[in-house]
């Protein structure tokens, strides 16, 4: 990131009065951060964010979707918190509208903002996967053209590339195969190359001026002797080389001094995220000792004019035929469910659902989703298997889980209607049984 925000500093002052040559002082008084430093910082805070709520181990590279749609809500908040701030600091002008609309939406973009503020992603990233991922999550709230989409994953993987340990070679090789035949030199474009804001002919020049360049340094003095549109072009060239290269120390400390204080505040977080990433969420059975927590956060919601004694002996009965998972972020429970192993139904195993929880210091962040989903991911190994559960919210909610509202008459609770997930000829077939098939209320 630090790299990105070095080339929108030194380029600055050469947006549109371009130098096309190597030769000139890198940091002076009318260099200034932009709209790249500032969105790219807005970036890192929102993955700061969303880490700090947690995030599934990796599985084929990923970690869970509720993380990343968190992540995507918390972009869209700070691009647009921080960037109020900053009303006159170079944006275009769909993209400052986007800024100061109350209901943002994506407007099919392909400039080179996308790839100009991705850096963040790119280095928080914990796979390739993740990375390319990430670079959707954070690009399609604004930049959802194809093309725009295609340059920020392409400055994305680089950068994850470069950090990784991959030679020029393998990383050129991957973005002539991937995204862009870089077939030209910087000295054959360098004369006739003209201001341009898209990623197709933006993006390209920075990640060959990365190619060419020798050091970090080269690679910020080469992109900005392309010319066009210099702070944007050198940002993109500067978040690559970072990562390949690292930033000296005497670079570091002149840009920082350019970063206010709110600014500065979000940069030295972001050094300290990278140290450790998000935290880390696990789903897990419930420890036997854990059993009381469970039922007093759960008589909060359910006591039902029941003494917490009452409440603990009804529900301990539960235990005896299933088991009670929980989500556990660095030893603290904060979401939690049972599943309940239920008389057979048209020859099926049935499975219920019950006691879904997450107290309410922690709900808003998907955590009884996850939990939701990694359980009936398990009982559907059965492929016999039917999912029951009675919903005491709004039901819209777990039909996004893909479970269905029993009709009216096989209804047996007037408060908490039942629900089922289940294979479509199941589904069928249930429709005809009686209704003291149906499984009692728990």
């Amino acid at each position: 990131m630090l790299g990105a925000i070095i080339g929108d500093i030194v380029g600055s002052r050469f947006e549109f009065n371009n130098h096309r040559n190597k030769d000139f002082e890198l940091f002076t008084e009318t260099c200034e951060v932009t709209d790249d430093s500032i969105m790219t910082l807005a970036v890192a805070k929102a993955i700061m964010e969303a880490g700090k709520s947690g995030c599934l181990p990796l599985e084929n590279g990923l970690g869970n979707r509720e993380y990343y749609r968190r992540m995507e809500a918390l972009t869209i908040k700070y691009m647009q918190e921080i960037g109020r701030n900053y009303p006159d600091c170079g944006y275009g002008g769909r993209f400052r509208r986007w800024i100061f609309n109350d209901d943002p939406q994506p407007y099919n973009s392909y400039g080179n903002g996308a790839a100009m503020r991705i850096s963040p992603a790119a280095f928080a990233a914990r796979s390739e996967a993740e990375a390319r991922t990430l670079s959707e999550v954070v690009t399609r709230i604004t930049h959802n053209h194809p093309a725009g989409l295609k340059g920020a994953e392409a400055v994305s993987l680089a950068i994850y590339m470069a950090r990784s340990g991959a030679g020029k070679d393998a990383i050129r090789e991957r973005i002539k195969v991937c995204y862009y035949d870089l077939n030209f030199t910087i000295d054959e474009i360098r004369d006739t190359y003209q201001f341009n804001e898209t990623c197709q002919e933006t993006v390209p020049q920075a990640i060959q001026s990365f190619f060419e360049a020798t050091s970090f340094e080269d690679a910020i003095r080469t992109a900005i002797s392309v010319g066009g549109d210099s702070d944007t072009l050198a940002a993109i060239t500067g978040a690559i080389a970072e990562a390949y290269y690292g930033v000296p120390k005497e670079l570091e400390e002149k840009a920082l001094l350019y970063l206010d204080t709110e600014l500065r505040e979000i940069y030295d977080n972001w050094q300290e995220y990278l140290k450790t990433g998000p935290r880390l969420i696990v789903v897990r059975e419930a420890a036997l000792g854990e059993r009381e927590l469970l039922f007093r956060d759960g008589y909060q919601e359910w006591s039902k004019n029941r003494s917490l004694e009452e409440y603990i002996r009804d529900n301990s009965k539960e235990d005896n035929y299933g088991k009670r998972f929980v989500i556990d972020l660095e030893g603290k429970i904060i979401s939690s469910l049972i599943v309940l192993n239920l008389k057979p139904i048209m020859g099926k195993t049935v499975y219920g659902i019950g006691s879904v929880l997450t107290p309410k210091l922690h709900t808003g962040k998907g955590y009884a989703t996850i939990l939701l989903k990694n359980c009936i991911k398990q009982i559907e190994k059965d492929e016999n298997a039917l999912i029951f559960l009675f919903s005491d919210i709004n039901p819209d909610f777990y039909k996004k889980l893909g479970f269905k509202l029993l009709p009216k008459e096989l209804q047996k609770s007037g408060k908490s209607p039942c629900m089922v997930r289940c294979g479509e000829q199941d589904w069928h077939n249930l429709l005809k049984v009686s209704i003291d098939r149906i499984p009692e209320y728990f």
